[in-house]
């Protein structure tokens, strides 16, 4: 039997021999045979969408290439994809899988070739946009996609059985958790899979944390002996690392460079059309958010790594008092040979009384080091701040009073890094997980909540440098029998 080119070229499509991915898209389809949940998290142009339709057709049809080693399904599937909107889901995934109307005017086919399509079901008030199409399935049936949207909202991601769901750029956590659901084993055919492919604009959110972080149990001992135990009675959040899965939970980073026919001349072009707090997650995936970043700057200019605290470096601490928000302590060191300042380490905890924060703090050298705290601290409820001074103080704490002006402290940290006076330990996760999202509002105000530590590093920034002891100056004042006055 003869073929004719059309037929042969047909005959290649259909088995995806067209697409050999890149180091870290190979790497991302592998982990799906053991990963439920995988994150391919990198920047714009790096192919992290095509790599998730490339996976959703593969898995649609049962047509698997010969270099695959992720995960197979001996059947049929079900698949949902979604996106922010029906518009992008139409302009994105919609061409990409089955193809349609480009914005030239011109008609592509998908990654899914027309004569597998069996069956295709227009969605309605949305011009062009698809409900879900039947795709021949290579042992025999057919498989069901449907293009979704976030905008739905949760409640029309319930109900159903998935065995595949492609999220495109990030979804609000509800919906992820909603379809997380849709993926259990519940009729004998094997756990579903779950591919988010995002690029972090909205900086270092719950789903970012979701994915990047781990609670690891902490051993149990009789006496504190590390100061990370403070600030939980039974486990720590880490850092995960890429290209581990656990607990079912995997995730990659990609940037222009792992982007093999992208240009030098073409990055080069891209990097000048971007600002800087733009830069690190459309080149690199690390998350950021847009404009309306308070502080404009990239992580590399003031994060370092920890090193021991020299005893002649003068000490103060910022708190801002909470109850079922956090109470935040930020932990200040001055360099004033140099100047400079470094944030070296940091509390923040919530739902427990004055004297329990003091309990820790006094193991975290608030003994000897003084403190600016909020000057809300005597407003309101008992909860809130109610003669709270007071309970500190009695519990040996040395505090004084701070004030508010947000855009002096924040004008003072951006002169610093600026000129390279200013550090943040990367120790300090949650400090930083409050940089990442410390924003500005449309009219430009800076906008409350989460911004506990942010406010705790204000108020020592302010009023507290002054204030500043070494223990070297507190331990003299001992020796003369001369209880420390920071008053």
């Amino acid at each position: 039997m003869l073929f004719t080119d059309k037929d042969l070229e047909a005959k290649r499509q259909k088995e995806f021999r067209f697409y050999y991915p890149n180091p870290k898209q190979a790497s991302f389809h592998k982990a799906g045979e053991t990963a439920i949940e995988r994150l391919f998290l990198a920047g714009n142009r790096t192919g992290k969408t095509y790599c998730g339709c490339i996976e959703d057709a593969i898995h649609l049809t049962g047509v698997y290439p010969d270099w695959w080693e992720g995960h197979r399904f001996n059947h049929p599937i079900i698949a949902w994809v979604a996106s922010e909107n029906y518009e992008i889901t139409r302009n994105v995934l919609q061409l990409k899988l089955i193809g349609g109307y480009s914005q030239d005017g011109g008609f592509t086919n998908g990654l899914i070739h027309p004569s597998l399509i069996l069956r295709k079901a227009m969605l309605s008030g949305v011009n062009g946009a698809v409900d879900y199409v039947q795709i021949q399935y290579a042992s025999g049936g057919f498989s069901s996609l449907y293009f979704k949207s976030y905008k739905q909202g949760r409640e029309k991601f319930q109900g159903a059985r998935c065995n595949l769901i492609h999220l495109d750029e990030e979804p609000p956590k509800d919906v992820y958790t909603e379809c997380a659901m849709r993926l259990a084993d519940v009729d004998g055919v094997g756990q579903g899979r779950l591919i988010l492919t995002m690029t972090p604009l909205k900086g270092y959110t719950e789903m970012m944390s979701y994915f990047l972080e781990q609670r690891v149990a902490k051993v149990k001992l009789e006496e504190i002996t590390f100061l990370e135990e403070l600030q939980s009675e039974d486990y720590e959040i880490i850092r995960s690392n890429p290209e581990i899965t656990i607990n079912g939970k995997y995730y990659i980073q990609a940037t222009w460079d792992d982007n093999l026919h992208l240009s030098a001349e073409t990055k080069e072009q891209l990097r000048a059309t971007l600002k800087p707090y733009e830069l690190e997650a459309r080149e690199k995936g690390i998350p950021s958010v847009g404009s309306g970043l308070v502080y404009q700057v990239q992580e590399s200019e003031f994060l370092i790594d920890p090193f021991e605290i020299p005893k002649h470096w003068a000490c103060v601490f910022g708190m801002d008092v909470g109850f079922f928000a956090p109470t935040a302590v930020v932990f200040l060191a001055h360099d004033k040979d140099n100047d400079t300042l470094y944030v070296y380490k940091e509390y923040s905890v919530s739902e427990k009384t004055a004297a329990q924060h003091a309990a820790t703090l006094m193991l975290m050298g608030c003994d000897w080091i003084p403190g600016v705290c909020d000057p809300a601290v005597n407003q309101g409820s008992q909860r809130d701040g109610e003669k709270l001074i007071d309970d500190y103080a009695r519990a040996g704490l040395a505090l004084r009073k701070g004030r508010y002006a947000k855009e002096l402290a924040v004008d003072n940290v951006l002169e610093r890094i600026r000129t390279g006076r200013f550090k943040v330990f990367n120790t300090c996760r949650k400090f930083m997980e409050e940089w990442r999202g410390y924003s500005r509002d449309d009219k430009g105000k800076i906008m409350k909540g989460r911004d506990h530590l942010m406010n705790a590093l204000e108020f020592a920034m302010l009023d507290g440098l002054p204030l500043a002891r070494t223990k070297r100056q507190i331990e003299m004042r001992y020796n003369y029998n001369d209880k420390p006055r920071y008053f």
